[in-house]
């Protein structure tokens, strides 16, 4: 076994030390540097049912737009009402679209949430969602823009409100579209 130099072995525990410290931090020193700066939007959705099939009703989390589910582009969840008007956001999956995509819903203000939970997203049941909820999305996995593999997105929404007349949801949202990232707080991400 060669020898190793006190130098070396100096260097060698300086670097681990720094990685150590750079996780216990938060900070994820394997992420690619952020290329897509966070926004708060808002976007109104048009429920699956009984609305003109030209207007969106899903959301494609991976590139934060609103989608028609009639031509087929990807999307993460949906939006339908009841007869009664009551709103549930839907995930793909239980539309039909093979994903992981899924919701969980947050007890916490819109402002206050800074980061996507890591599990206990809904992903295969739709989830009932009314004017004043909050809830965290995950996308579908995609290697866009994401040297690391197939990740999910995530973003954040705030139902502003539920209109049972026309049929539509008005959210006000923030999507982190950065590979391996979960910060949801406006800016360019860190973790």
């Amino acid at each position: 076994m060669p020898a190793i130099s006190l130098s070396r072995f100096r260097l060698g525990v300086a670097a681990a030390a720094a990685f150590l410290a750079a996780a216990a931090c938060g900070e994820d020193v394997n992420l690619p540097d952020p290329v897509f700066a966070n926004e708060v939007d808002t976007a109104t959705l048009f429920a699956l049912h009984n609305t003109p099939i030209g207007e969106p009703s899903a959301y494609d989390i991976v590139n934060a737009v609103r989608v028609r589910t009639d031509r087929f582009d990807p999307f993460d969840f949906g939006l339908d009402m009841d007869p009664s008007g009551n709103a549930f956001v839907i995930p793909s999956t239980r539309l039909g679209v093979p994903s992981e995509a899924g919701i969980l819903l947050s007890n916490q203000p819109f402002e206050s949430i800074q980061s996507a939970p890591d599990d206990e997203y809904v992903t295969d049941d739709p989830v009932p969602v009314a004017q004043g909820v909050t809830f965290v999305g995950r996308s579908r996995g995609t290697t866009q823009a994401c040297s690391l593999g197939s990740l999910p997105r995530y973003g954040k929404f705030h139902v502003l409100e539920v209109d049972a007349h026309a049929r539509t949801m008005t959210l006000e949202l923030l999507v982190d579209r950065n590979c391996g990232y979960r910060g949801l707080q406006p800016g360019l991400p860190t973790s």
